[in-house]
């Protein structure tokens, strides 16, 4: 038996009225969550040096003469991940260590060889080539890119890229010595079991592993960055189960996602959760251009996108990498109350001034936020209670592959400092940018 209900027509007016209003409460309430303001609060002391080892590095990006060295030499990298050697001599001079990519001279199933473990021969007489033909060199030998990747970078099993190691591993020590650094997986992203497989494996069958690498390219994920290399440290590093490994260093020798590539705010987010954890490099990895006809990055002689081709004018990417070169040797405690708004806090940059590198970054929210700084122990800066000091705030913009010129002004002020410390709120900025806050006397 069917039963139908009949409202009045009063009563349906008022239904109608009610869904009406649910509708738009809706619509309010989902456009509140795109343009509400929110408040972060940053703290920032001058008086507590804060030593950090700089994570700027960059994956391949240049040639032996484009760009031109003044584009590189602000950006002051010190990791550099490449897969070619004629450009060893201006890796070094600009003061990066060189990170050669053994796999990418070798190819990716391209070579008439084929891979590695279809001929095992071909690849130690490789290595032992490769070996003699730069003794003397600086390099970090890293054996394979993303093993992990089936496709392109590895068609064989986990156990034949272990072999692989092993073989490359020791020819280069005989051929090279004690002091060679090897190292690797270089796996595609934070794997803990697959580095412990191949910790294992490098144990059991006496092999070193002098560094451990891994990338971060997963844009939704870098407010765990920090954790994947806190744990790495103490379960791999530090552990008295892999001392004989003789395991020095943590480099993520590849960090920023496609998504992020050209975005401040993202940019910052992955330096300063890697400084926070105290990595011991990373490296700027390379995408396709966002345009109809897509040209990589990675070959193009643009610094991995940061600055324009052919032309080398600057982007947003290469102002964030650096104001962030800038600061790194004088940076200062800094924390921030949003973990999505990160501060990266200096004494001094090149024009003696101090300087706080704001970043606001967000994947999946696009709320405005002003920043309430508190800044303290002025007096390491050289000011004096009653002293006028100007601080100045300057946005480095998402313009994503368009070039910018120079910073954008947003506003400059004078204040008398009464104490040793100061409260300065900044307007509303919006998630993907960047903020550079100097201050002077």
């Amino acid at each position: 038996m069917q039963f139908t209900i009949k409202f009045p027509p009063i009563n349906r007016l008022l239904l109608i009225c009610l869904a009406i209003v649910t509708v738009l409460l809706i619509i309010y309430s989902g456009q509140q969550r795109s343009i509400a303001q929110i408040r972060s609060n940053v703290t920032v002391d001058f008086g507590l040096p804060a030593a950090t080892t700089s994570m700027s590095g960059l994956l391949h990006g240049i040639d032996t003469t484009k760009p031109p060295d003044n584009f590189i030499k602000p950006l002051q990298p010190k990791l550099w991940r490449v897969g070619r050697l004629d450009i060893y001599d201006r890796v070094i001079a600009h003061g990066a260590e060189f990170q050669l990519v053994v796999s990418d001279l070798w190819g990716y199933g391209s070579n008439p060889k084929g891979w590695p473990y279809q001929n095992y021969p071909a690849w130690e007489a490789f290595i032992r080539q490769l070996a003699q033909q730069n003794k003397g060199k600086k390099i970090i030998w890293d054996i394979w890119n993303e093993p992990d990747l089936r496709n392109p970078f590895w068609r064989g099993s986990r156990e034949q890229f272990f072999e692989t190691y092993k073989r490359a591993y020791k020819i280069l020590r005989e051929e090279l010595g004690p002091s060679a650094i090897i190292g690797g997986p270089s796996i595609s992203r934070y794997d803990k079991g697959y580095l412990a497989n191949f910790l294992d494996y490098c144990k059991a069958n006496k092999l070193e592993v002098n560094f451990l690498a891994w990338h971060e390219l997963n844009d939704s994920m870098i407010l765990f960055i920090d954790d994947h290399v806190i744990d790495a440290k103490r379960n791999f590093k530090q552990s008295a189960a892999y001392r004989e490994l003789k395991l020095q260093k943590i480099y993520v020798n590849e960090i920023v996602g496609e998504l992020a590539q050209y975005q401040p705010g993202e940019i910052l987010g992955y330096l300063y959760n890697l400084e926070y954890a105290k990595a011991d490099g990373a490296c700027r990895a390379c995408w396709d251009t966002t345009g109809v006809q897509k040209v990589s990055n990675c070959f193009n002689n643009t610094l991995t996108g940061m600055v324009t081709p052919n032309s080398f004018e600057p982007r947003a990417a290469w102002w964030t990498y650096k104001a962030y070169a800038d600061g790194v040797n004088s940076r200062v405690m800094s924390r921030s109350d949003n973990d999505r708004v990160v501060a990266l806090a200096s004494r001094s940059n090149p024009e003696g001034k101090a300087q706080v590198l704001l970043g606001y970054f967000d994947r999946n929210y696009s709320s405005a936020t002003s920043i309430s700084l508190n800044l303290y122990n002025l007096q390491q800066l050289g000011i004096q209670k009653g002293q006028k000091i100007t601080i100045k705030l300057e946005k480095i913009p998402n313009h994503q592959e368009v070039a910018v010129q120079k910073l954008v002004g947003v506003k400059q002020e004078t204040f008398q400092v009464d104490s040793n410390s100061l409260n300065y709120v900044t307007p509303n900025i919006n998630v993907h940018e960047g903020y550079l806050l100097t201050v002077s006397k």
